[in-house]
Formats: structure tokens, C-alpha cells, sequence
């Protein structure tokens, strides 16, 4: 390892010899920083392959889905095998997700430049736009396909220098798919330590609700391949300094080329990805799924992606729910306006604070509307409203107001009449930040996000199933009926039992 490491440095030094130095009163040349970077990873051997192959294991964790909004992350583990064209824009992995109890069935993704598609076994599918936005960053984020795109870029500039880890490092920025991408070039060994990417992701439903992110991936472990390039064995990447993924490389090949099928992509599946790119953020469109259904007279159910619900009282109406989008929450306050032209929406009911839940929260404090919201997300709902939306300002980035958040720590009632809402805390282990709303006049309770039906066994999953049992037993609720914030049907509450029965805990409240 030290006798290639050797080798290729001194083979790097005589390659860059030849390129324009600089003086240390002069303003270095980006183009040429970016052409010293590609020299010091091995420039010519890279230009001459056509792909690349790596094979390593991903620690991948769930942004934006887990006990609080702002983690720790539940984690996936997985052994890849990935292919991909040193021209960019396509990838082929080959995923097995090494689960604690058994392996998952290999799993193939194929991304072009235009669809992204899945199969499992015999099973093939397009998966919606968001993954494609997610690979393509990825796949272009690379440290050797960000350097040619840099050379290739006709508006590439020096930003200021940063120091990292002690490191001085010249930053060269160039824009990229409506976005900025940035490349930290180390002044000591002139290599890409780290690329990042600015600016919104619209169609990815938990990235969206912050509006202009950073998607950063640090390189680090760089090893001598063969004496002939320097590459990068540990991926590191954040989202506005979040884990995202964390990639060791176990092997790296340069390829003179890939086989004819790795990529194809047949007409079938680029039809439904463009039905399923239709149906995708930012494009949610209210009724998508069919029309409002009426489950008690004022009482009205969205029936989309996730499911909103409209209260209708004698002074308002209540919304339950701020997910999606700022555009579909306008949509569902325009449809409303039309049934019920003299009440205003006046407050909204957040039950969870998932960040693929709160994309309406934004369009709602831009109208004035409260937001009724378990006490422990306010500073993470503060942090949604506070983001910038530079890229593309909605309506709160262009006209900013204060947040109307009001904290429901214990029994809150909100209304009168049949239609009244009594709001309560959860308060368990999953459901730590969840919000129930219990109908009196018509013992119907809104399970928050706690409501899944387990296809496998009879039952709904247990966890979420018992907190929920629980919380009801304790506040003393009679309920007869049971939905949720899932695309479930209303059920039974005598039929909501979790899988592998119920602890005799919950029938005493305890």
C-alpha cells in the first residue's frame, strides 16, 4: 500500500508539472484547480474507462421517520454491488438488506436519465420521482463524475476557501439540475475531500418542507488502486448535517465498458413511471384518489395520499392534518370554501411531525391558521417554518409572519356542538409526539398514525396498536368506531386488536 501510494505520487507530481501554477498573490484559476483535482485522482486511467464498479455495504438511515423528528434514525444496513458509466446520469445496484433476523431477497435498481425502476424475484416496478432525484444526486456527486462536470461547465467560479480539519481547501461551485454544486479541493493533495449540493428537492416529500437543503458527501480513506488512481473507500453523506448514508467501498474496478442490458429500461415501466411521475410530488392533487367522504354529517375525509380530515362546527372549521403539499393544502381550504362558504378554517390539527407529514405546515402560518400540535414538536415545526425558500418562495418566504402554535400537553377541548374535538397526548414509547382526537357526541376517535393493518397476520401491528388501546383506557374514552391518517377504512374498535393479542396492561389502563 505505502510503495503504491509512493508510486502514484510521484507519477501525479510529473503530471502536474506541466499545469499553470500559481502564485500565491494571484487568484487561482477554478478550471484549473478542477483540472489539477482530476490529474491527482488519476486522470487519464479514469478518462479511459467507460464505467465503474464498486461493491461495499451502506448504513442508511430514515430521516424524518422515527419516534421524533429530529431522530436518532432507525438504520438499514445493506451489501451493494453498483455499476455506473463514468459519463454519468445511469446506475445499476444490486441491493441485499442484511435484517437482524434474515437477509432480504436481492433487489436490482435501475436508474437512466429519465426513470428509475425496482425488481425483486420477477417483480419489476418504477419507483416515483423522488428516487430518481435521490440517485441522480448520488450518481453525479461522485468525486470523479463532479470533476468532469465542473470541466465540462461553462459557469464554473471560485467560492471563498474553507478550512477542514486543519486542511485548507479551495471551493469551486457550478450549477447543477436547478441546483449549486459545490467541490472542496484540498490544497495539500489537490483531491475532491467533499462535494455538496444546494438547493430545494421538490419532489421528494420529506426534503421539501425545508426548501433549500444541503446534500453533502465527504470522501474520505482514499487508497491507491494499482499505482494508477487515488479512490475514496468511505462515503460519508448528510442532509443539512443529518446522517443520510454512510457507504464503505469494499472494491473498486474501472471497467472498459458495461453489459448491453444493464440499463435498459423497457417501454412498459417508462409508462407507469410517467403515470407515477403524474401522481408524485410536488403534483398531489386533491381528489387523486376520488372525492371527500362524509363519515358523520360535518365530518369529511380526504381521500388522497394521506388522508386530511375537515371538522365542520358552528364557527369554523377544523382541519386535521398539514401533510403534502403548501399547493394541496390551498387546494382542500379552496374546496371547502365552496361547501361551506361562511366558515372559515380556523385552526389545524398536527397528530405527528414525520417530515413526509408536514408539507402543508408552511402555507398554513402563511394564512394565520393555528396549529394545535403535541408541545415536544414546536421546536421542530419552528425549524420548518424558519427554512429558507430562496430557490422557490412560497408564500410565507414572501410574505413572513410568526407561527400560531398551540401546545396540547393534556386533555384540550377545541369546538362545541356534535362535532366537538377533545385532543389528548398519546404519550407512549412510538408514539412519543402523537396527538389522538376523540368525537364525544359520536365515539369516534382519530388514531393519529398508530392505525396499520398487518397483511401477514390477522390484527394491526402491535406497538403502535397498543399505545394507542392504551391511551384510550386511560383517559376513559368510549369508542365505537376508529380512523387514522392512513388511506384505512373506518373500523370497529372491538375489531382493533394488534397481532399476537393484547397485554392485560391495556384492559386495566395500566
Amino acid at each position: 500500500m505505502h510503495r503504491n501510494r509512493l508510486t502514484l505520487a510521484v507519477a501525479v507530481a510529473t503530471a502536474t508539472a506541466a499545469l499553470p501554477q500559481f502564485a500565491t498573490a494571484q487568484r487561482p484559476n477554478p478550471k484549473a484547480l478542477v483540472q489539477q483535482a482530476l490529474a491527482a485522482m488519476g486522470g487519464e486511467t479514469i478518462a479511459a474507462a467507460a464505467a465503474v464498479r464498486t461493491t461495499g455495504v451502506m448504513h442508511e438511515y430514515m430521516l424524518g421517520n422515527a419516534e421524533r423528528a429530529e431522530g436518532p434514525w432507525r438504520v438499514f444496513y445493506s451489501r451493494i454491488n453498483e455499476l455506473r458509466p463514468t459519463a454519468g446520469g445511469r446506475l445499476r445496484r444490486t441491493a441485499i438488506v442484511l435484517g437482524p433476523a434474515a437477509n432480504s431477497p436481492e433487489r436490482v435498481t435501475v436508474l437512466t436519465d429519465s426513470v428509475v425502476t425496482t425488481k425483486a424475484g420477477s417483480t419489476e416496478a418504477p419507483l416515483p420521482p423522488m428516487f430518481h432525484d435521490d440517485l441522480a444526486s448520488y450518481v453525479e456527486m461522485q468525486p470523479d463524475r463532479a470533476l468532469q462536470l465542473a470541466m465540462a461547465a461553462s459557469a464554473v467560479q471560485l467560492e471563498a476557501p474553507v478550512s477542514r480539519y486543519g486542511v485548507m481547501h479551495d471551493v469551486v461551485s457550478l450549477p447543477w439540475s436547478g441546483r449549486r454544486m459545490a467541490i472542496e479541493l484540498s490544497r495539500e493533495t489537490h483531491l475532491p475531500d467533499a462535494v455538496e449540493v444546494r438547493g430545494e428537492f421538490a419532489h421528494d416529500f420529506r426534503r421539501a418542507p425545508f426548501g433549500d437543503v444541503r446534500l453533502r458527501a465527504e470522501y474520505v480513506n482514499w487508497t491507491a488502486e494499482a499505482g494508477k488512481v487515488w479512490w475514496p473507500y468511505q462515503y460519508l453523506l448528510s442532509l443539512d448535517g443529518e446522517p443520510l448514508r454512510d457507504i464503505t467501498i469494499g472494491s473498486v474496478a474501472l471497467e472498459g465498458g458495461a453489459p448491453a442490458d444493464s440499463f435498459a429500461v423497457s417501454d412498459s415501466l417508462r409508462t407507469l413511471y410517467a403515470i407515477s411521475a403524474a401522481s408524485s410530488p410536488p403534483s398531489f392533487k386533491f381528489g387523486s384518489r376520488g372525492g371527500p367522504q362524509e363519515l358523520r354529517d360535518g365530518i369529511i375525509r380526504m381521500r388522497d395520499y394521506w388522508m386530511m380530515t375537515a371538522v365542520r362546527q358552528d364557527d369554523g372549521i377544523v382541519l386535521v392534518e398539514a401533510h403534502l403539499t403548501g399547493h394541496y393544502l390551498g387546494e382542500v381550504i379552496d374546496y371547502l370554501k365552496t361547501k361551506y362558504p361562511t366558515l372559515p378554517v380556523k385552526a389545524i390539527v398536527m397528530t405527528s411531525d414525520p417530515w413526509a407529514h408536514v408539507g402543508g405546515v408552511r402555507e398554513a402560518v402563511a394564512r394565520g391558521i393555528p396549529i394545535y400540535v403535541n408541545g415536544r414538536s414546536i421546536p421542530f415545526l419552528t425549524r420548518v417554518v424558519k427554512s429558507s425558500h430562496a430557490s422557490n418562495p412560497d408564500r410565507l418566504a414572501k410574505s413572513p409572519r410568526a407561527p400560531r402554535f398551540i401546545p396540547v400537553s393534556r386533555r384540550l377541548a377545541l369546538g362545541s356542538g356534535d362535532n366537538r374535538i377533545e385532543l389528548y397526548p398519546v404519550a407512549g414509547a412510538y408514539s412519543e409526539r402523537m396527538v389522538m382526537a376523540y368525537f364525544p357526541a359520536h365515539k369516534l376517535l382519530y388514531g393519529s398514525d398508530l392505525v396499520f393493518a398487518d397483511r401477514q397476520q390477522k390484527g394491526y401491528f402491535r406497538t403502535p396498536a397498543i399505545e394507542l388501546r392504551r391511551a384510550v383506557a386511560r383517559e376513559g374514552l368510549a369508542v365505537d368506531s376508529l380512523f387514522c391518517v392512513q388511506a384505512t377504512p373506518m373500523i370497529a374498535w372491538s375489531d382493533f386488536v394488534p397481532v399476537g393479542g393484547l397485554e392485560a396492561g391495556v384492559a386495566a389502563g395500566k
